[in-house]
């Protein structure tokens, strides 16, 4: 059977669509009253007349002057309290031995490492000659009679040049240990 393409119902499929696309009187009838309220409220907002900046102004200014009006007249009475409760302490004789003896310098000697064998020791002592430290290793006997060599850096006897040496080996991935020392002589 053929079909005749030309005479296609293609207007009832376009009715169904344009129906869909209409909104709901109820949509309608709830715009009209959003509307109405907001120019409504437009409305109250013009027939408000501000009050007067200048008056509130002012009357906040005189409440101000009166706080510190009240507050200024506080009196306080440190000047005058301040010398009857004055203690006057007593030099004893010990201070001031202290004060005429000169306080030893001290001296701070960084760590390195500790090691039981003499080469690592020296192989440590020679990478921080390198990075431009005075390096030397100290043997030390233990209570076991072991004997262990000890790497040190210094002595600085200010603490920038420590702190200085600290972060050199410390950028160099070597942890330190702080030794300090009365200085001899």
């Amino acid at each position: 059977m053929t079909h005749d393409f030309a005479k296609k119902p293609k207007a009832t499929k376009r009715k169904k669509t344009a129906a869909k696309k209409q909104i709901p009187g109820w949509v309608w009838l709830f715009i009209g009253i959003v509307a109405g309220i907001f120019v409504s409220f437009l409305g109250y907002l013009a027939n408000i007349t501000p009050e007067p900046a200048r008056e509130k102004m002012a009357e906040k200014l005189n409440i101000i002057k009166e706080d510190v009006k009240k507050t200024t007249a506080t009196k306080f009475d440190f000047y005058t309290l301040l010398p009857e409760r004055e203690v006057i302490v007593p030099i004893e004789q010990e201070e001031v031995d202290n004060r005429a003896q000169p306080q030893q310098a001290t001296i701070y000697i960084l760590q390195a490492g500790s090691f039981r064998s003499s080469s690592d020791a020296d192989r440590l002592r020679a990478q921080l000659i390198l990075m431009g430290l005075d390096a030397k290793v100290e043997e030390v006997s233990v209570a076991n009679g072991d004997l262990w060599h000890r790497v040190q850096v210094g002595p600085f006897d200010n603490r920038s040049r420590l702190s200085k040496a600290r972060g050199i080996l410390l950028d160099n991935g070597i942890d330190t240990l702080l030794l300090k020392r009365k200085a001899d002589g």
